[in-house]
């Protein structure tokens, strides 16, 4: 029976928070540096007033009380992008120290009672200041900074773990409340009561390297998806061995050897379960320390997707959302020469309150994808999914001014009061920007052809406005000034983004321009990308340049848009079979998706998606070169970061989602289950199977740490930014602070997360017929894991069932083929028309690329050759049947170019399921 998930917001199991953890850990020493008695060593900065009260107190007679207005009148430029639309003012009180040393203490800890009528959620933050050799706050504002959540009218426990910070000449210890604004029914004056600061030792959590936290095991907390590959990471457990055990019954139903193995980033106790397929609950145990309960389940994924949308539905702007806001941000606008709108709807972007169309945007596109999977399979999720996509769309359609202005992104970090004309309100300027109208159009055709049966009338307004918006982008694209007047995106990335909305709007409409156009980026697309062997120690092909003159590698830091030539690629592939550049566009899909599995290598045993190539001399920012350094060396020259080069914004999570929304695109079209068990290593390194052994997914899994959602509070379903570095490294870093942007609640990584549902989740269901009355049983033995499934036909022959992804071993009659399922498809598995295709041998002799290929069939097999870099003498080929005896046949192709990659692709009648690669 199905979990159900439709009361939202969904509530938080606290207990399984690392929150809850850090305070019940035992405390080793502890000194007491303040018991808030008098102002001694105190001072008062910022707004507001700092005073001493013995109206309560946790020990002693008194406490600090800090106190202060929620706003104040402060004007900034509309034009100052840093400040403008953020907090007004901060209340800050300082304890002063005069250089110590705290280098043998590791935490901090105080109390907090705060009354603050009216509002819901209540943040405040600290900051520690260091004036050693390595200073904190650093010169980013980040590093020495933690924000923490309070409940109203009660004393608060605050504690702070500080193992990873500098400490050795501590100058002082800031309590701050930003002043965030008030809804209009809480109060507009906040005080917060304050007392017993002290400074302790615990023993503090692992918070830098690749390896697994000590006494911990490294798994996903969600758990496995059955047909594919399970295993767990640990490092110095004592343990020659491990059990997997089921929780509902207590039975060990599995143990094997912990082998230990060693990859680049350093030695690893290795767990591998791959062939237990039984569903259910289960821990694994080696030595003394076992796992919490975790999943084995066909549809693993399902509670992630309904926690998502959660997420989004605490994220509403414009909405009374229980427990976080009421109806918010009325006198927020838009404006465009003498027109203007009131732009609050769709969700708020982050851990403050501001808007975008991107994420927005994106959101939106993905839940209409999703909800097209799922329509038949599970209806209750996708009601759900088309509810809150439209919540999205109506904000898309609403922030348009219908000349190809629209509100492309507005800052909001605080409350307003929701009258028009008052020191609060916030008012940006819309912009016409092609990227971003690409992304609405895309959005809009999908939403379009989604809607069509149950809105019509909505449906109709979508394809209207995507066909506008297309065009718009279109239009500016050309125009002269175009560089100069909007904002600059690689051109590989332009064209995905402009692809993607093309073949959408083709779909809705047959409209042979919006092919031809797709067709055109594409061919922007493949010559941005490597596709020579560059003279360095270790060559790599098959990444992208920012533009075709290949100046500059694509990179992105904390956001990013990989996903966009990719998946545009793998659109047109599905789209466009018999097209000419078909071959060529496969082959920029091999090579990506190739270049991706060579460079996580380099990241085993997590299989996180490292982040990019760098060039030593491409920018002259400080400190560039010595991160670049800290990659993988490969050439003079060349290095490979495994987490990206930046700078103030830090965290991978939308890095590694977006390559893998790429490579699970690219998975469906190659069928490659390699490629998808890559893909949820991701999805598994945000849940739990990474050093620290932490969900990064707020609510799911265990151990969640507190996330920067200063405004909208603990959200089930929330993605922050993701794991950092420090400084110029290039290992994991996630210490226990809590700031900004690592740690903020970000929609961006969430909308990665549901589109990436649509290729993950779920099983495949196989059909086929045999003849009437036949008594034997299909068998479907599954390679990666080693489990058989055997099916009995109904009396008229037909069969079905529902599978795992992975690759099978099909036998029926003496029979027998392999087949490659993925999540969520139907597969026709003809039995009566059977053959079976083995690529044999691949040789390359001279300039001819010869396949020898092992057929059994039948019927008629007719063979489509497609090549890129190679031609052939005849495009189809003919092959009769074997009455079910081997034959052998020779395939050749001529390759134009030795010096570029060349591919060869086989469709035996012209199914694309059962394709075979050649190289």
């Amino acid at each position: 029976m199905r979990e159900s998930f439709t009361c939202f917001p969904l509530k938080i199991d606290e207990s399984k928070t690392a929150r809850y953890r850090w305070e019940s850990k035992p405390v080793i020493e502890s000194i007491l540096l303040d018991n808030m008695e008098n102002c001694a060593n105190w001072q008062h900065i910022g707004v507001g007033e700092m005073t001493f009260t013995s109206e309560r107190s946790m020990d002693g007679e008194k406490c600090l009380r800090l106190a202060s207005k929620t706003k104040q009148e402060v004007y900034v430029d509309p034009e100052d992008r840093a400040n403008y639309g953020r907090p007004f003012g901060e209340a800050i009180a300082r304890r002063v120290f005069n250089g110590e040393d705290w280098s043998s203490y590791n935490r901090l800890s105080f109390w907090v009672y705060p009354t603050l009528p009216g509002f819901r959620v209540i943040s405040m933050y600290v900051v520690l200041r260091n004036d050693g050799e390595i200073k904190i706050p650093d010169s980013y504002e980040r590093e020495g900074l933690h924000f923490f959540l309070l409940k109203p009218d009660q004393w608060n426990h605050v504690v702070w773990e500080i193992a990873s910070l500098p400490r050795d000449k501590v100058t002082g210890v800031d309590i701050i409340y930003r002043m965030q604004g008030n809804e209009p029914g809480a109060t507009d004056t906040v005080m917060f009561d304050i007392d017993r600061l002290e400074l302790q030792k615990v023993e503090a959590d692992h918070y830098e390297g690749w390896n697994v936290a000590p006494g911990r095991i490294s798994f996903s907390h969600t758990g496995y998806q059955t047909g594919s590959v399970k295993n767990a990471i640990a490092c110095g457990i004592k343990a020659s061995e491990f059990s997997v055990i089921n929780v509902d019954t207590n039975e060990t139903v599995l143990t094997r050897p912990v082998e230990v193995k060693k990859s680049h980033i350093g030695e690893f106790q290795f767990m591998d379960f791959t062939e237990l397929e039984d569903e259910g609950s289960f821990i694994i145990r080696a030595g003394d320390v076992e796992t919490q309960p975790f999943c084995i389940d066909k549809n693993i994924w399902r509670g992630t997707i309904w926690k998502t949308i959660n997420l989004f539905y605490c994220e509403r702007c414009g909405f009374s959302v229980p427990g976080i806001h009421g109806n918010c941000h009325r006198d927020w606008q838009c404006v465009h020469g003498d027109k203007k709108i009131i732009i609050n709807g769709g969700w708020h972007d982050a851990g403050d309150l501001s808007q975008g169309i991107w994420n927005t945007t994106e959101a939106t596109y993905a839940m209409f994808h999703l909800a097209r999977r799922v329509k038949d399979s599970d209806p209750e999720l996708y009601e759900k999914l088309i509810e809150e996509g439209k919540w999205g769309l109506d904000w898309i359609l609403k922030t348009r001014f219908g000349d190809g202005y629209r509100s492309v992104w507005a800052t909001m970090d605080f409350w307003t009061d929701g009258i028009i004309g008052t020191y609060d309100d916030i008012t940006f300027k819309a912009l016409n920007i092609p990227f971003a109208n690409f992304d609405t159009a895309a959005a809009e055709a999908l939403a379009a052809m989604v809607l069509e049966d149950e809105d019509p009338i909505l449906s109709l307004y979508c394809l209207k406005a995507a066909k506008e918006d297309w065009q718009f982008a279109i239009d500016a694209l050309a125009a002269s000034d175009y560089s100069e007047t909007y904002r600059h995106f690689p051109d590989v990335q332009l064209n995905g983004t402009g692809a993607l909305a093309s073949i959408e709007l083709y779909r809705a409409t047959g409209d042979s321009k919006y092919a031809e156009k797709a067709f055109e980026q594409a061919t922007v697309i493949m010559n941005c990308q490597q596709i020579t062997a560059p003279d360095w120690d270790i060559p790599l092909t098959g990444f992208f340049y920012e533009n075709p003159d290949k100046d500059m590698i694509l990179h992105y830091s904390h956001l990013s848009q990989s996903q966009a030539p990719l998946v545009a690629l793998a659109e047109l592939l599905a789209e466009f079979p018999n097209h000419r550049d078909w071959a060529d566009w496969y082959r920029c899909i091999a090579l990506y998706s190739d270049y991706l599995m060579r460079i996580t290598e380099y990241t085993w045993p997590y299989g996180m998606f490292p982040a990019s190539i760098y060039k030593i001399d491409e920018s002259d920012t400080p400190t560039y070169r010595e991160q670049v350094e800290n990659g993988v060396r490969l050439s003079e020259g060349y290095y490979l970061r495994l987490f990206p080069v930046w700078y103030v914004f830090r965290g991978n999570n939308s890095l590694i989602l977006s390559d893998a929304k790429a490579l699970s695109s690219l998975a469906r079209i190659r069928r490659n289950t390699a490629f998808f068990e890559l893909c949820q290593h991701q999805l598994q390194w945000c849940l739990g199977r990474n050093p620290f052994s932490q969900s990064l997914m707020y609510g799911e899994g265990y151990d969640y740490a507190p996330q920067y959602t200063a405004m909208s509070g603990d959200m089930a379903g929330s993605l922050p930014v993701g794991i950092q570095t420090s400084r110029e490294k290039d290992i994991p870093y996630w210490p226990v602070n809590n700031c900004y942007n690592y740690k903020e609640v970000w929609v961006q990584p969430s909308c990665r997360w549901l589109w990436l549902m649509s290729d993950l989740a779920g099983t495949a269901k196989v059909s086929g017929k045999l003849d009437p009355g036949v008594e034997e049983n299909v068998e479907f033995l599954n390679t990666i894991t080693g489990k058989a499934v055997n099916v009995e036909a109904e009396e008229n022959g037909e069969f079905m069932v529902e599978l795992p992804q992975g690759q099978y071993t099909v036998t029926y009659n003496n029979l027998e083929k392999t087949i490659t399922l993925v999540p969520g498809e139907k597969y026709n598995l003809d039995l009566k028309n059977f053959y079976s295709i083995v690529r044999k041998n691949v040789s390359q002799r001279d300039d001819k690329l010869v396949v020898e290929l092992e057929i059994v069939s039948n019927c008629t097999v007719e063979l489509d050759l497609k090549g890129s870099n190679i031609s052939f003498e005849k495009s189809r080929l003919e092959v009769a049947a074997t009455n079910g005896n081997s034959i052998t046949i020779t395939v050749q192709g001529n390759i134009a170019d030795k010096d570029k990659e060349y591919l060869a692709v086989i469709i035996p009648n012209g199914n694309i399921k059962e394709l075979l690669e050649a190289r």
